[in-house]
């Protein structure tokens, strides 16, 4: 085979992948990773986590001054672990059910409220192998701390696993 024919050859290969389309994040037809936490992982426990905070009795009353602690990436994958937050705090946000504080510094600090609230969590990967089959369990864990007593006031943990012989498309 000459040297044309194996770049025709190897373009003709290259050239005939999947073109990319877009996808419903909340349908099953995703890309699911054992190596990482993916988007539909984040979705899955910052729903559950969701509905476990607003029903604690912390956010009965009024919209409470929520501040966004540190959230720690403890598994071996790189990412932004706002993903989590957001997941959170845009619902309650856009319901009237906490005030959010910026992170930023206030241009007039006496003006800023005091944070009641400060959210806060970790997240831990435990992975395992038997035979062919790879498993990877991601735990999300929240603690939402009364700033003025320092004590927690709702805390919830979530595990998302995921089993197979190699990643796949599914949810």
């Amino acid at each position: 085979m000459n040297k044309f024919s194996l770049l025709a050859c190897a373009v003709f290969i290259v050239g005939c992948g999947t073109p990319a389309t877009y996808k419903d994040p909340q349908g099953r037809e995703l890309v699911v990773s054992l190596d990482k936490v993916n988007i539909q992982d984040f979705a899955t426990a910052g729903s559950q986590m969701l509905q476990s905070m607003v029903s604690s009795p912390s956010f009965s009353k009024g919209a409470p001054v929520l501040q966004l602690g540190t959230i720690t990436n403890d598994t071996a994958d790189n990412f932004d672990t706002s993903l989590l937050l957001s997941k959170l705090t845009v619902p309650l946000v856009n319901a009237g059910r906490v005030t959010l504080l910026d992170n930023e510094p206030a241009a007039d600090p006496s003006a800023r409220p005091k944070a009641e609230y400060v959210l806060k969590g970790k997240i831990l990967e435990d992975r395992s192998n038997a035979g062919s089959t790879r498993q990877s369990s991601f735990v999300f864990q929240l603690t939402l701390v009364e700033v003025k007593r320092g004590v927690a006031v709702w805390t919830e943990e979530k595990i998302v696993t995921k089993q197979g012989t190699k990643n796949a498309v599914g949810f």
